[in-house]
């Protein structure tokens, strides 16, 4: 039990409400997306028809990499990445290190080809910065549109990242707030929701649902205020402060590229030499390997494994690129272990989730849908205690079109891209097109309906069962395979997926039943204007 006066514990309530209200419908927007982003892979894979083979890192590679090194321009062989593509075909990223001139950073810069890994064919090449490149593969259009509405809210760098960065310190503070002034914790996690009033109840279960995920909301806001500062506050500050200024440096020492250079050219040995190597070291198939240096006596191999049972993270294992000798087992960050590098490899598995496979992306999924509701009750509490104020009023109204409008929006362009992607047009420009649109409407018709909140509430509840329940009928429609065809592939994840579609939309379906919204009051509409429009 935590003793506050009762002056202390209004200011913490005020500075709670306050922190949550100014900022709190783009920190539903940001933990909607979120959730979604914790399976995102999945969703990726689902709406590229399914992985066409597991595992293609496995296939020879020596010939596929030769090949498309021999048609590169030397600069862009400095750094080579060969990972595994939405579809499941090779993806290898040959490129340098310059600067950006919009943003003055260094960033990725070469070419991106997709290969079939069964006969080494070319399947589609790009080239250009490695943000323009990999926004262009059209199968991980929707993944991406997901992705990085939850990073940047889609604005221009870096002021999406601040953005993001800021609403995650928002959470943070409402979460130590929300802690500090829920005096009987332990309490308030079996607490039982008193049916004496409505705004009773709803407050027994704002603090129901957040006292189950603040150990969540702790963890995610915390990671993801570092993920957002890292890349544009702290990483510049260290380059200037202990590298003078020079990026490439600090990169290759956080990295660990060796300091000596020896740029004679000699053949890299082989990968698949190296890759039986890594299998006896590790017994699993890598699933990234960097190539540094290619075609010269400098040149280094790091193979990324994935995590053997019960790590967070797999190993690295390094390779003499020129003689094909195992180095050892690399860190992550630098070239020796340290307590920092583990920390910081802790914050990927905690803030996407990922760290026990299907079970605890599950669990942080149940875990985002409970915070979007603590931040919209939160939301609807602060404004039904001032109801007698017009413009808490209309900002009632504005929770309900944002809480229920913005999972409508995203439902839609998951149509809108199936379409783009089956026209041949731009899956990419097409997801983003129909979300803009949906959403224009959503917004006019809340202008319009100012007065009918409850009626666009179910309205836009009952659109959004409509396209979440309709969703595997357009994937089919638009070339996508069947269960049948997908199950024959040995990959399930397109059924999977289509289920959880269906099951979400008759869950939502059943909320919006009479005898079921009877016993909860709807988002953000106060209790006397609900009363008056029943």
């Amino acid at each position: 039990m935590i003793e506050l006066s009762k002056a202390r514990n209004q200011r913490l309530l005020a500075v709670h409400g306050w922190s949550g209200t100014l900022l709190g419908l783009f920190l539903y927007v940001v933990v909607l997306t979120g959730t979604l982003s914790v399976i995102s892979h999945e969703l990726g894979i689902w709406s590229a028809g399914g992985v066409t083979l597991k595992q293609p890192l496995a296939v020879p590679l020596d010939e596929i990499v030769r090949d498309q090194a021999n048609v590169t321009r030397a600069e862009w062989l400095e750094e080579i990445g060969i990972f595994q593509s939405m579809s499941g075909n090779l993806l290898l990223w040959l490129h340098t290190h310059d600067k950006h001139p919009d943003t003055g950073g260094i960033e990725d810069f070469g070419r991106l080809v997709e290969v079939n890994p069964h006969d080494g064919a070319l399947l589609r090449e790009t080239e250009g910065w490695g943000r323009d490149v990999f926004a262009s593969d059209p199968v991980s259009a929707l993944e991406q549109f997901i992705v990085d509405l939850h990073v940047t809210l889609h604005l221009p760098e870096p002021w999406g990242l601040y953005a993001t960065g800021i609403l995650g310190f928002v959470m943070l503070l409402a979460a130590i707030t929300g802690l500090l002034i829920h005096r009987h914790l332990i309490r308030e996690v079996f607490l039982s929701p008193r049916q004496s009033g409505a705004l009773l109840t709803k407050r027994d279960r704002h603090v129901l649902a957040g006292t189950w995920s603040l150990v969540f909301a702790f963890i995610v806001s915390f990671t993801g205020a570092f993920y957002s500062f890292a890349a544009t506050v702290a990483l510049p500050v260290v380059a200037a402060t202990g590298f003078g200024g020079d990026q490439q440096a600090m990169l290759e020492t956080l990295l660990g590229v060796p300091a000596t250079e020896d740029d004679t050219a000699i053949k890299l040995a082989g990968l698949d030499a190296m890759k039986a190597t890594a299998w006896e070291e590790t017994g699993t198939v890598p699933d990234f390997i960097s190539i540094s240096h290619y075609g010269r006596a400098d040149a280094r191999v790091l193979m990324n494994h994935p995590p053997a049972q019960g790590d967070l993270n797999g190993p690295v294992l390094a390779f003499n690129g020129s003689s094909g000798d195992f180095i050892g087992v690399k860190p992550t960050i630098g070239t020796e272990p340290s307590i920092g590098a583990s920390l910081l490899l802790l914050m990927g598995p905690l803030h996407f989730g990922h760290f026990a496979g299907l079970l605890s992306k599950a669990i942080w999924v149940g875990l985002g849908i409970a915070m979007c509701y603590v931040t919209l009750t939160g939301l609807q509490l602060w404004v039904q205690r001032r109801n007698e104020d017009p413009v808490w009023r209309a900002f009632g109204h504005w929770i309900s079109v944002v809480g229920v409008g913005t999972p409508l929006a995203l439902a839609v362009c998951g149509h809108g891209f199936f379409a783009a992607l089956a026209l041949s047009s731009e899956p990419a420009m097409g997801t983003a097109w129909t979300f803009t649109v949906v959403a224009s409407a959503i917004v006019l018709a809340g202008v319009v309906m100012r007065h009918l909140t409850l009626q666009l509430e179910r309205c836009l509840a009952w659109g959004t069962v409509l396209a979440l329940a309709l969703l595997p009928l357009t994937r089919l429609l638009c070339g996508g395979p069947g269960w049948m065809a997908a199950i024959a592939e040995g990959d399930a994840l397109v059924m999977g997926v289509d289920l959880l579609m269906l099951s979400t939309a008759a869950c939502l379906a059943l909320w919006q039943m009479p005898g079921l919204r009877r016993r909860f009051s709807g988002l953000g509409l106060p209790a006397v204007e609900r009363a008056a429009t029943a």
